[in-house]
């Protein structure tokens, strides 16, 4: 009777958690109901596309249907209806309770988090890239779409009627209060949210569990709605990233009463998780994912994706704070980890559904579920295996073999494996961490995330990823990826205590090498990186599946084939630097033949996915032939286009340029997706330029404008954003930012302004009809016979390569020399110092929303040039001034100088840089003050004659381009700005001089 008794006791207290559940939503992957009195569960299957009803007390398959995609999470209304997020496919996908297709929904970047929100019966939807939080009915009407921060992933609904939110690579969890959500005649509203920013913590010990809160996802609530944990890890970037140092896993628990993190209660995973020690070394894990209470709030159930574990809390067992035997409290926050199921059957568990005496854990790799026993409610319960392949999720998964081997690689941190793998080539050291612990979900936009993340000095180290590559990733890959597993995550060997084989990078065992294949399948997948070293993309389907996509060149309108309608346009762009940035680019060709003769020829595609974007989607890899240096007008695509043949563009198309239909933003390096199939096409519109044929598509174009405007223009075309995907660089595997002109610009005023009037964006200074202007709006019409705009784009990208366009257009050369002029100011004054008089001058950024100069480490000069002479005429200093051609090293330069491991100047092998030597640019809205002493004695009145120069190239680089390219002349040395002082008297103190005038 008893027995009964308790059993009913337990029965009530699930069906109170239950209860309390349904109040308590968090998103999830898995979406549990009753149909009838059978018990159901749907699964969203990730990358398998596909999604799965189960019947949940016997884990039979009842239903699997195939969506494709990357579906992440569902959640089910209380009519039965469905709703998915489709990751990689920027979707929703509505289905009715029999998995059957409803709707399908198109969103913005990324939609990851769904729950279905039982009050106002709408669905609640966070797009991760897209940065937006989304509402729904249950009919797949849009109710509310809102800025949601920074990378919005989990949610979750607490009884009190907030809704909590994560972003993942902030390191912040949103509370949002729904009693503030209010309907207006625009739509739903909601008040801003309650942020927390979890703590970022340091110690002087690199071991030691710290750094910064990132790869934020799901959230747990407790049964009593008092507190939520979210699964977490650090990444500590304050020193070389390295094994057992830099990731940490980690749960932080937020107090939802007071709506705060308890710093000190954060359970750190790494060193720190109180178990038994295994031959006298603490238990490692890594990539906590979800975390889920039992239904009467004692224990909590931690799946751990990398180390493929399953760690419980018992938050009963916890005692004083006092208390001796419960000394380490500190560093479990009122929860004792009591056992380490060590390691599951599945691949790659996350998602997991505590119900009654059972756990189902989600296997994402091997795509199948797991049930444990929970062992029963006493104090001292073991979790068992119950049944190690309790359903198959995925009957069939379409992708190739190698890619999902290769995915699982990727995410793999399980030093033992659990499916066979070979105990001698392990991915990880003792459990610690695998790729996925820094490159979420892969190469995606988050890689922006460890850039901001770096925490070291550029003088000292400017690596933010891996060291010691041998040839930059593009090379021989398969050694790259071995260095990496090896010296980042203590695999293949590099960590021996447990049995593991040290492999040779430069001569893997085949096993090995077949390993590392399957890796690459994954890493130049299409969602990754497909060209490897960039992270352009082309949204097209792959003719063969183990290239990347690629086009024919017949797909590529000729940019001539705009001319008719938008001339001054293309008269612009076909004599810019945009138009001829691969082959006919002298300097550029000399460092790409550089960088293939030393990295490897798969190298060249990270450079020319910014300056030869054509050539890398049509899949050639050979350097093209011939130049189009000194050609005017465009004439050899003109030429083309009159005869009907397709050709390979240099640099950035106007197809190119206007198909871009998507901004990865992650960090640089190309970082864009371009479509040329999703586009309008008109009849004849490839014909023959000047043929009848193409006279009637453009006329066909005339008679529908709309649809040729909304094939080829964005609203982000004119956000710096664009401008970023190859203004911004990074080195590929290292990491080191060789540019960042556009994180310069950013902390500009240009950026920052309040006043919208005052604000600047790369193309209001570059693409001005005024160069010089400051910027402003100029009216004109980038249509012939078109609509006067209030301000006019041009295609004239003025910038500091003048000397390239003037060999082609001497106009666009004066535009280009008007803006840098624009760009500094100068004055002057005398200072005492301690052993004499100082003449001091200020070089001041006045006009550039960016760093002076810009660009790739010394290969502007920007330097002062000074001259002072006595009463009589004697020359008494002097500064600057060229000898045969060179400027000398102890001139005034302005510059960065990027230097090896070693600390030596890299030279033209800029993405070798390891360590910045030198940086005496100077800030967007800042200035540098140069110092030289006067010599005693000196006889006034005195002269000064002061230059700014400023030289595209130095000498050494021209001499080695020159070798190559007889025909370029020299750069010329350019005078930006002036000073001429006279009547400057020695004895003046802190008297700030101007020019006469």
């Amino acid at each position: 009777m008893l027995k009964w008794l308790l059993s009913c006791l337990l029965a009530a207290t699930w069906l109170m958690g239950a209860s309390g559940a349904h109040a308590q939503q968090m998103g999830s992957a898995l979406a549990a109901y009753e149909k009838g009195d059978a018990p159901r569960l749907v699964t969203a299957n990730l990358s398998g596309g596909s999604v799965t009803l189960l019947a949940r007390d016997s884990g039979e398959r009842l239903e699997e249907v195939r969506f494709g995609g990357d579906l992440r999470q569902v959640a089910r209304a209380d009519n039965g209806n469905l709703l998915v997020t489709d990751y990689s496919g920027d979707r929703l996908l509505l289905l009715n309770e029999d998995l059957r297709l409803e709707k399908v929904i198109p969103t913005g970047h990324r939609p990851y988090g769904v729950i279905f929100d039982p009050k106002r019966r709408w669905f609640w939807v966070t797009l991760f890239e897209a940065g937006r939080l989304q509402a729904y009915d249950s009919a797949g009407k849009r109710q509310l779409d809102l800025d949601a921060g920074d990378t919005p992933r989990g949610l979750a609904l607490t009884d009190d009627d907030r809704l909590l939110l994560t972003r993942a690579m902030t390191g912040q969890l949103a509370i949002y209060n729904l009693a503030s959500l209010r309907k207006t005649a625009a739509g739903a509203d909601l008040a801003n949210p309650h942020i927390i920013t979890l703590a970022e913590t340091h110690s002087d010990t690199p071991s030691d569990s710290q750094g910064l809160p990132r790869l934020l996802d799901g959230i747990s609530l407790s049964p009593d709605g008092s507190e939520a944990w979210l699964p977490h890890v650090l990444w500590s970037f304050s020193h070389p990233f390295q094994f057992q140092s830099t990731v940490f896993p980690a749960v932080s628990i937020i107090d939802l009463e007071t709506q705060r993190e308890r710093v000190d209660e954060r359970k750190q995973l790494f060193l720190q998780i109180n178990l038994p020690n295994v031959g006298n070394r603490s238990q490692i894990v890594s990539n906590p994912f979800a975390a889920r209470f039992a239904a009467d709030g004692k224990r909590v159930y931690l799946t751990l994706a990398g180390s493929e574990d399953l760690l419980v809390f018992d938050l009963s067992r916890s005692g004083k704070q006092n208390s001796n035997r419960h000394r380490r409290k500190k560093f479990q926050g009122g929860a004792k980890a009591t056992q380490l199921l060590r390691h599951l059957p599945g691949q790659n568990p996350r998602d997991l559904l505590v119900e009654g005496d059972h756990i189902l854990v989600q296997n994402a790799m091997s795509q199948d579920l797991t049930r444990l026993n929970r062992g029963g409610p006493g104090p001292f319960a073991r979790v068992t295996v119950d049944n190690p392949r309790f359903a198959t999720l995925v009957e069939a998964d379409p992708r190739p073999a190698a890619l999902k081997r290769g995915e699982r690689l990727f995410n793999l941190g399980n030093t033992f494996g659990n499916d066979g793998a070979s105990r001698r080539f392990p991915m990880a050291g003792d459990n610690w961490m695998s790729c996925n612990s820094c490159h979420l979900d892969g190469f995606n936009f988050t890689n922006r995330a460890l850039m901001q993340a770096h925490r070291q000095h550029s003088r000292d180290n400017a690596i933010n990823g891996h060291a010691n590559l041998t040839n930059m990733v593009a090379g021989d890959f398969i050694g790259e990826y071995l260095r990496m597993t090896q010296q980042t995550q203590g695999g293949m060997g590099h960590d021996s205590r447990d049995g593991a084989q040290l492999v040779d990078p430069a001569n893997p065992p085949p096993e090995v090498k077949a390993m590392m294949e399957d890796l690459h399948a994954f890493v130049t997948s299409d969602g990754n990186l497909p060209y490897l070293a960039s992270w352009l993309r082309l949204d097209a389907p792959r003719r063969d599946p183990a290239k990347a996509p690629t086009t024919h060149p017949k797909e590529w309108l000729n940019s001539a084939s705009c001319q008719n309608c938008h001339q001054q346009a293309f008269a612009d762009w076909s004599d810019s630097n945009h138009r001829l940035m691969g082959n006919s680019h002298p300097y550029y060709k000399v460092v790409q033949q550089l960088a293939r003769e030393t990295e490897g020829e798969a190298f060249g595609q990270w450079c020319q996915s910014c300056h030869m974007p054509q050539q890398v989607m049509t899949g050639q890899t050979a350097l093209p032939k011939g130049s189009h240096m000194f050609e005017r007008g465009g004439a050899s695509l003109v030429k083309a286009h009159q005869a009907g043949e397709p050709v390979v563009e240099e640099g950035t198309s106007c197809l190119f340029c206007h198909r871009i239909t998507r901004l990865e933003d992650a960090g640089g390096n190309g970082a864009v997706t371009v479509n040329l199939k999703d586009r309008e096409s008109y009849v004849f519109e490839d014909a023959p330029g000047g043929s009848v044929r193409h006279w009637l598509a453009e006329r066909q174009i005339n008679a529908r404008p709309a649809m040729h405007r909304a094939s080829y223009q964005k609203d982000f075309y004119q956000d710096a954003a664009l401008c970023k995907s190859c203004h911004n660089e990074f080195a590929p595997g290292t990491g080191a930012n060789i540019v960042n002109t556009w994180d310069e610009w950013q902390q500009s005023s240009f950026a920052t302004a309040k006043d919208p009037a005052k604000h600047r964006t790369c193309i209001d200074c570059h693409m001005n009809p005024d160069p010089g202007n400051g910027g402003a709006p100029v009216a004109g019409q980038s249509t012939e016979n078109g609509t006067v705009k209030e301000r006019l784009y041009r295609h004239n990208f003025t910038g500091a390569q003048h000397q390239l366009v003037g060999l082609r257009n001497a106009e666009l050369e004066q535009e280009s020399l008007a803006l840098l002029r624009s760009s500094a100011t100068l004055s002057a004054r005398i200072e005492q110092a301690a052993d004499g008089q100082q003449l001091v001058v200020r070089v001041a950024n006045t006009g550039a929303g960016h760093a002076l100069p810009t660009g790739v480490a010394d290969f502007r000069e920007l330097w002062l040039e000074l001259t002072v002479t006595d009463a009589s005429g004697k020359l008494v200093l002097a500064s600057g001034q060229p000898v045969d051609g060179s400027v000398p090293e102890d001139a005034r330069l302005f510059r960065k100088v990027f230097g090896d491991a070693d600390g030596k100047p890299v030279g033209l092998k800029f993405w070798r840089y390891a360590k910045l030597l030198e940086d005496t640019r100077i800030p967007a809205d800042g200035w540098r003050d140069e110092r030289w002493m006067l010599p005693a004695g000196a006889q006034g009145p005195l002269r000064a004659d002061i230059k700014l120069n400023f030289r595209t190239y130095p000498k050494w680089v021209n001499d080695a381009v020159r070798a190559t390219e007889p025909q370029l002349p020299e750069p010329p040395i350019v005078l930006l700005n002036r000073l001429q002082l006279t009547q400057l008297q020695p004895t003046q103190l802190s008297s700030v001089m101007e020019p006469e005038r």
